[in-house]
């Protein structure tokens, strides 16, 4: 048990991140926020590492069009393809390049602190341009942001 975690909740945990996350990939675009915000960014404090999270999200991660990425022990990346019509949504709105798709990316990553872990989820749309360059879209979800508190918070983390 880590954290304090059951096997039945850390199972139950699994597809509510990942539901939570790539909901976003089923979703059409809302509008983009300005630089100086942080959309589809939120963070928690861990006294130990939440090994749980991440074995959550690797769970999650694991369909035909997702390909996860273990970019270190402390940090995940998972691609999705968003749904035809968020894909042509996104296509459309930033004047994305018909012949490659946009992605859905989801990342987790710790940063280890004196006292514990610093832990921060990211999720967003990679849209490739016309010219070769891939615009990164970013927006709020207040429901989204809800859930992955919520699930930091069950995983034993507090919100910073």
């Amino acid at each position: 048990m880590v954290l304090g975690m059951t096997q039945s909740r850390r199972s139950l945990l699994a597809p509510v991140v990942i539901f939570a996350l790539c909901a976003l990939g089923a979703c059409a675009p809302r509008l983009p926020a300005s630089s100086n915000d942080a959309p589809g960014r939120q963070s928690a404090f861990f006294e130990a590492f939440p090994a749980p999270l991440f074995a959550a999200i690797d769970e999650g991660c694991q369909s035909d069009i997702d390909r996860l990425t273990r970019v270190s022990r402390t940090e995940l990346v998972c691609e999705s393809l968003p749904s035809p019509q968020a894909a042509a949504a996104l296509i459309l709105q930033y004047d994305g390049d018909v012949e490659a798709l946009p992605t859905f990316v989801t990342t987790l990553y710790a940063v280890p602190l004196e006292t514990g872990y610093e832990v921060t989820t990211e999720y967003f749309y990679l849209v490739p341009q016309k010219g070769g360059d891939v615009a990164v879209i970013r927006f709020r979800q207040p429901r989204i942001e809800q859930t992955v508190r919520r699930v930091f918070a069950s995983a034993g983390g507090r919100s910073i």
